[in-house]
């Protein structure tokens, strides 16, 4: 039996604003809503996880998994600048105690993607003051929730602005849509986290991250923090424009994340695919390479090789944060295995790999994408939020229970008493 190591952590990965609903008071619920948006649809009330997580929470211990990772919303925590809702912190207080009562170690990330409309009109990711209000913004949660976490991240994949502006990703901003979010949010759209690879973004990201971990240390000394990066198997093709591309390219998006991560107690790796750096400095699937819905290379030996990489460059252990698919859940079943299989070979190959959470928990709210995407190991009934357990969320529960790779796919369960609410946990 291929078995991993006592204590590993087996876990699925969900964020604040793609499942909670109603983050009415965040930039990214005002992109949303702009006219035109690049958002396919706002995300409205999302699988409205903020009345429901402890029904969901009971579905993912039922399944066998022993880990549950979020985010805590710093525009519900502090809707207004200096203004603190004491309501919003009992409430991720609350969810922390129905994980440990439900078997889950709760992991908690600071932020992901999503900030306070008052800090985006203030300049958000592109202003030198981000660092300082979100380190405050941490410290107010680690006072009040941290000795009960497991672990926390500060910033969720904090390279993935320079990622999206280094690799070209970022929306068509036409002059109607820059027009629209002016008037939406009161600035400019790259002041939202994913948009902001702007002139300066590593050191203001580093520094924000830096001082985000100063001040949950003094509050709670003994919670392990680290930060989450995107982190993709990168390879070039055989050619000598191309391998100094990709080395660029590297220095640019990799090499000042890792740098930071050394003073950390775990860094978060997050992987989905294969990039190919070409000839001409262009990154994309290599040729005929099947894709996903997403349209990433189908790659999941991908993950065990971004792990590789980040234990070399950082040095600390290694909690693997988030890996996915989005498609068939047949073909999802296949990736999973496959990705947990390179994932054992890295560990016996001496890679200290201590954690595996799959993105995502539920279908939820894709960003840009909207609802189309289905990352999910438990579909999402958005009409009635029911939600329905898929064969890979048997899977993953079999391999978590197990602690071990060899076993037998599960049958598709349905759950047809999580259409509403059931207490606080």
């Amino acid at each position: 039996m291929r078995a991993f190591p006592e204590g590993f952590v087996w876990g699925a990965a969900t964020a604040a604003h793609q499942v909670e609903g109603g983050n009415s008071s965040s930039d990214c619920w005002a992109l949303e809503h702009a006219n035109p948006s690049v958002f396919a649809e706002p995300s409205g009330d999302a699988i409205d996880q903020y009345g429901r997580y402890a029904d969901d929470l009971a579905i993912l211990a039922a399944l066998g998994l022993n880990a549950y990772r979020f985010s805590i919303e710093w525009a519900r925590v502090e809707p207004e600048e200096g203004v603190i809702s004491m309501a919003a912190l009992d409430h991720y207080k609350r969810l922390i105690e129905a994980c440990w009562t439900r078997g889950l170690e709760p992991s908690a990330t600071l932020h992901h993607f999503t900030t306070p409309r008052w800090m985006a009109r203030q300049g958000g990711w592109t202003s030198p003051k981000i660092a300082d209000a979100f380190a405050r913004y941490c410290g107010v949660v680690a006072e009040h929730v941290g000795d009960d976490l497991a672990s926390a991240a500060t910033i969720n994949e904090i390279n993935i602005p320079a990622l999206v502006r280094r690799s070209r990703m970022l929306p068509d901003f036409s002059e109607a849509h820059r027009k629209a979010a002016r008037e939406a949010l009161g600035a400019e759209p790259e002041v939202f986290f994913m948009f902001a690879g702007t002139e300066g973004y590593a050191e203001r990201a580093i520094d924000a991250h830096r001082k985000a971990r100063e001040a949950i240390d003094a509050a709670s000394p003994d919670l392990a923090v680290g930060m989450t990066i995107s982190i993709q198997e990168e390879v070039s093709e055989d050619d000598d424009n191309a391998r100094a591309a990709l080395k660029e390219r590297r220095a640019a998006i990799y090499d000042p994340f890792y740098d930071a991560a050394q003073d950390d107690d775990f860094v978060g790796v997050q992987t989905y695919t294969r990039m190919m750096t070409f000839r001409d400095g262009r990154t994309g699937r290599p040729k005929g390479a099947e894709k996903t819905a997403m349209g990433y290379e189908y790659r999941p030996q991908a993950l065990a090789a971004a792990c590789r990489d980040a234990a070399a460059k950082t040095g600390v252990p290694i909690l693997i944060t988030e890996s996915g698919y989005s498609g068939a859940d047949a073909r999802r079943c296949h990736f999973i295995q496959g990705a947990l299989e390179g994932v054992h070979k890295a560990i016996a190959d001496g890679v200290d790999i201590r954690g595996y959470y799959y993105w995502s928990a539920f279908d939820n709210f894709e960003w840009m994408s909207g609802y189309g995407q289905k990352f999910g190991i438990i579909a999402v009934d958005r009409t009635t939020q029911k939600r329905l357990v898929k064969p890979s969320a048997a899977l993953l529960g079999a391999i978590a229970t197990a602690n071990a790779l060899d076993v037998e796919e599960g049958e598709t369960v349905v759950l047809s008493e999580t259409g509403a609410p059931v207490g606080t946990g």
